[in-house]
């Protein structure tokens, strides 16, 4: 009874079912007998993990791992970051304007704009850190940033095997965060929120996969492990110091949702790792759509 109890905690946990006004939804049975068997899994794969890693923690020190010659710099970084950020409210007001909607501010446009809004800025920000990399890395976007797929399922079975390690060490971060934080610091992802009240709908729910499952972990994995945590590497600094660093800043960048902050830092941990492991992204990108697309079935199914 009592591990029935925690399943059904951790799965409320992360299906991040918390609303913007502080409803709950309760997983159904499927969902939660599917995240106790996950966990479950997890669990063992972690276990086996952390034990070949005590028999060979060479591996997880990555003493010997090459850092990436490029002419990576912050401005690149910064100058990135601000192209993506201005993208999205200029394409969400293009959007309001075309559709005539009339808003006292960006932030009151609906979620069918901000959608939309939010794919143009990943594409813009995917097409941005592709130039940059070109641009920048010695060997170009194969061998230097790493985006080859010559031993892509290789990277596919590490990224499932990622997913399973990390998955009970990221949400039980996520219950405990729930837990202690402060009904007012909760703040729902409002895509996830908008997902729960047009789950029926087709053309909204492929909208968010496409964003979430898709162009979301090309996105963010090019930008902060290929970018970030390369030109940390490059500024001297070794792989787990370059990891953690840029783990933080991932984390922080998804503000407000400071519930799920310490379950992301986790998750970018082992993303930031598994990029340093086999100097190619492929395998962070998969470990990443993995764990979208299991918290958006969470919420589609619960």
């Amino acid at each position: 009874m009592r591990v029935d109890r925690l399943s059904k905690a951790l799965c409320f946990a992360a299906a991040g079912t918390t609303t913007a006004g502080g409803a709950t939804s309760q997983p159904t049975d499927v969902v939660t007998g599917a995240f106790a068997g996950l966990l479950a899994v997890g669990i063992c794969v972690l276990t086996g993990w952390t034990f070949l890693r005590i028999l060979r923690p060479e591996k997880l020190f990555l003493r010997r791992v090459p850092g990436r010659s490029s002419r990576l710099s912050l401005l690149h970084v910064l100058a990135l970051l601000l192209m993506y950020y201005f993208s999205i409210p200029l394409a969400e007001l293009a959007l309001a304007g075309v559709w005539n909607i009339n808003v006292q501010s960006v932030r009151d446009l609906p979620m069918t704009v901000k959608i939309p809004g939010t794919i143009f800025g990943q594409l813009v920000l995917i097409g941005g850190t592709l130039t940059v990399a070109a641009m920048s890395f010695r060997h170009g976007l194969g061998r230097g940033l790493g985006l080859r797929f010559r031993r892509i399922h290789w990277d596919a079975a590490r990224a499932v095997i990622a997913y399973l390690a990390v998955v009970p060490l990221c949400y039980g971060a996520l219950y405990i965060s729930n837990s202690l934080l402060a009904p007012s610091l909760k703040t729902a992802h409002p895509m996830l929120t908008f997902l729960q009240s047009r789950r029926e709908s087709t053309l909204w729910l492929a909208l968010v996969w496409i964003s979430a499952v898709v162009l979301a972990p090309v996105a963010e994995e090019l930008f902060y492990r290929g970018l970030i945590q390369s030109m940390l590497r490059r500024y001297g600094l070794k792989p787990w110091p370059a990891i953690i660093i840029t783990s933080f800043v991932f984390a922080a960048s998804h503000v407000p949702q400071f519930q799920d902050m310490l379950a992301l830092l986790i998750l970018a941990v082992a993303l930031g790792y598994n990029y340093e492991r086999t100097g190619r992204l492929i395998a962070p990108v998969l470990l990443h759509a993995i764990f979208n697309a299991v918290t958006i079935w969470t919420i589609v199914a619960s």
